[in-house]
């Protein structure tokens, strides 16, 4: 059979499983007692077992299905939790992990055994259960014998296998027993045992449900078959069956599919105790509700399962394909605008169905482009969701106390951005963490709590979104920055004793800079911020830091929403048109070009209380310069963070919604451009790129 069409679903379900997996045992680490939690790992583990037995990746089914083992006893109260095994069970995941990055690379799962963590794990096993062994209370235990009361071992050893016995029927359900007797045909209780060692046990009670409907009727099922289809069930489950067929050749029909280990079937009665049983079942269900709202206030379950048909995965080839046609659409649109003005002359009176026409054209590309953006969203959650584990690997790495808080996890961004933030992101943190947090001692020492607190912001602030990286540490020394620049030749010493702390601080984001006294596996090597800084500017953003000494440090990073379709003012530069992006514009301002001062022999002026530097866009672009110049300027004010700058033009098109393209790699233009868009004449008009000029 080949499986390769499956892979790309294996590796995408396989990466959900181990962020769930990562997130649990990070609760598990701070809640050993948490039975839910247990209970969820375990499931997670049973899922990758199944669906690496499945793909033939032997060597990952192993593994996962030693991990399970260690997690089976768990929730059976016969091991306890301990720092020990959560260190264990990561090294489990990291290891799965790399499975899987070989999977993706070369589609197999590698050569390396991991023997060492297998031995590990069995050591656990064998060392744990013995009963001086760390275990939960048994008031807690219970509940997860409970839970799993149905599995093959346990039930092998009980006296009553006949669960069928304790279905609780409905009405309806009684009236059709009835009438099936009254019409001589048969009704038998059916509880069916599956092989411990099953991988597809779902596929095996499928196939057990499809041969008893070809012969009879099933009229209920526990679970239910929902439940069942989902694994969400131990090794056995029962059934109510209405039949013409004979005990016998029931039970041949089942037992004949591969992994059942054991059919029990025999002619059902309505119980006469049956509303007692009902009064039983009923207080199990309320149990069962009540554990079920726990979890679900639990912070365990904050991955959980979306509901199923309400999520689906898009290839984003597809939807990059659906935005290129938006892309034309939006052309076509400024096309009938450019047609609609040079005839708007000549005849009034047909022009003003064509008008009409164009507004129709352009609200519904508005609403196309919105669905679309919409469409392209991905929360910022599922970049960040790796951190926690990161921040956990951090304060064992170099021992220091420290959590993480995240807050905005909802909040969206194209996707294009998304794959692109997690790196940044990532360097931002692993800063925080080894250069902003103080040790354990110092920070005792200065009356600051003993565990260092970074946070992560994320939050939606008009046409960008902003993340913030906040630490509760030391904070970054000016003068240590301005001495590691002298050292590295990045600056003079006159010209250390110019800047400002402002501008020192811009330093760190050099290209091999780095204020760490010895280099490690987590920083020092000078590759960090400078790559943070070309990333999120490459993408349209910008990044500033703001720090107070003893106190801590915010790194702020602002992105644009969206990288596709954007809105921008069209300016004239001579005779070329030019756009320059309106999230990036504070105002526009006529300009005297007596008001224009010098500082440091560059231009600037006096807006307003501020002192801004202007370019004149005509030098940047390599453009002839006028016969004679005008008495007013025209300067668009931008913005990058807290700095301003002008941009001096020659006139003002107007606003408009523009589609961005990419230049290629074929034509090696100056960063100052960052693409080029398509007019309604045909005509392209290079987009500026304002933070550059900045």
């Amino acid at each position: 059979m080949d499986l390769s069409q499956y892979l790309e679903m294996f590796i995408d379900e396989t990466k959900e499983h181990l962020q769930n997996l990562n997130d649990q045992v990070l609760v598990l680490e701070a809640e050993p007692d948490n039975i839910d939690t247990v209970n969820e790992i375990f499931r997670a583990a049973h899922s990758l077992k199944g669906m690496a037995g499945t793909m033939g990746f032997k060597r990952m089914q192993r593994l996962t299905h030693d991990m399970e083992n260690v997690f089976s006893e768990i929730r059976n109260g016969k091991m306890g939790v301990t720092p020990d095994l959560v260190d264990v069970v990561f090294k489990c995941l990291d290891a799965i992990e790399e499975y899987l990055d070989c999977i993706i690379n070369t589609s197999d799962e590698g050569e390396n055994d991991n023997e060492d963590i297998i031995k590990t794990l069995n050591a656990c096993l064998d060392g744990e259960s013995a009963p001086a062994a760390p275990a939960a209370a048994p008031a807690e235990a219970a509940p997860a014998k409970e839970e799993v009361e149905a599995t093959p071992a346990e039930a092998t050893a009980s006296d009553d296998k006949r669960k069928f016995l304790h279905i609780d029927i409905a009405d309806f359900e009684k009236n059709a027993i009835s009438e099936a007797k009254a019409k001589n045909l048969n009704v038998y209780g059916v509880t069916v045992y599956i092989d411990e060692n099953c991988i597809l046990k779902a596929a095996r009670a499928f196939l057990v449900f499809k041969g008893v409907e070809a012969v009879g009727e099933i009229i209920k099922s526990v679970p239910g078959v929902q439940d069942i289809e989902d694994e969400r069930f131990d090794f056995d489950f029962s059934m109510l069956i209405i039949s013409e067929k004979n005990i016998d050749e029931i039970k041949k029909i089942i037992a004949d599919v591969s992994e059942i280990k054991e059919v029990i079937i025999e002619n059902y009665e309505i119980p006469s105790d049956v509303e007692v049983v009902s009064s039983v079942q009923e207080k199990k269900e309320k149990k069962q509700d009540k554990e079920d709202s726990k979890k679900k206030a639990s912070p365990a379950k904050t991955n959980a399962k979306p509901v199923a048909n309400r999520s689906v995965r898009v290839d984003i080839e597809k939807l990059d394909v659906l935005m290129n046609l938006v892309s034309e659409l939006i052309i076509a649109k400024n096309g009938l605008v450019s047609a609609s003005s040079s005839t708007l002359d000549e005849n009034k009176a047909s022009m003003q169905s064509f008008n009409e026409q164009i507004e129709y054209l352009e609200r519904v590309t508005t609403n196309l482009h919105e669905s679309v953006m919409k469409v392209r969203m991905v929360p910022i959650e599922s970049v960040v969701s790796r951190f926690p584990r990161m921040i956990r690997d951090l304060s064992k790495k170099l021992g220091k106390e420290m959590e993480l808080i995240m807050t905005g996890e909802e909040t969206e961004l194209d996707r294009t951005v998304i794959d692109e933030i997690g790196d940044p992101l990532m360097h931002m943190l692993r800063n925080s963490a080894d250069h902003g947090l103080e040790s354990t001692i110092d920070r005792l020492k200065l009356g600051k709590p003993q565990c260092g607190t970074i946070q992560l912001n994320a939050y939606q602030d008009g046409n960008n979104v902003t993340i913030e990286v906040i630490d509760d540490g030391a904070g970054i020394d000016v003068e240590k920055v301005k001495r590691s620049a002298i050292e590295k030749g990045h600056i003079t010493e006159e010209q250390a004793e110019q800047l400002s702390d402002k501008e020192a601080i811009d330093l760190l984001f050099r290209p091999a800079f780095s204020t760490a006294e010895k280099i490690s596996d987590v920083s020092g090597r000078g590759v960090g911020l400078d790559v943070v800084k070309n990333k999120i500017e490459g993408l349209g953003g910008d990044v500033e830091v703001s720090t107070k000494l003893g106190e801590g440090t915010k790194f702020t990073v602002r992105l644009p929403l969206t990288l596709a379709i954007i809105q921008a003012l069209m300016v004239e530069v001579r005779d070329e048109k030019y756009a320059i992006p309106l999230n990036s514009i504070v105002t526009i301002e006529d300009i005297p070009v007596s008001d224009i001062k010098y500082v440091q022999q560059k231009e600037v002026i006096n807006l307003r209380g501020t002192v801004i530097p202007i370019v004149r866009l005509d030098e940047i672009l390599d453009c002839e310069p006028r016969e004679e110049e005008p008495e007013n300027l025209v300067v668009v004010i931008v913005k990058k963070g807290d700095k301003q700058t002008g941009l001096v033009i020659d006139n003002l098109l107007g606003q408009q919604e523009i589609v961005i393209k990419p230049l290629g790699k074929y034509i090696n233009i100056h960063k100052i451009i960052s693409g080029a868009t398509i007019l309604g004449d045909g005509g392209v008009a290079l987009i500026i790129d304002s933070n550059s000029l900045v």
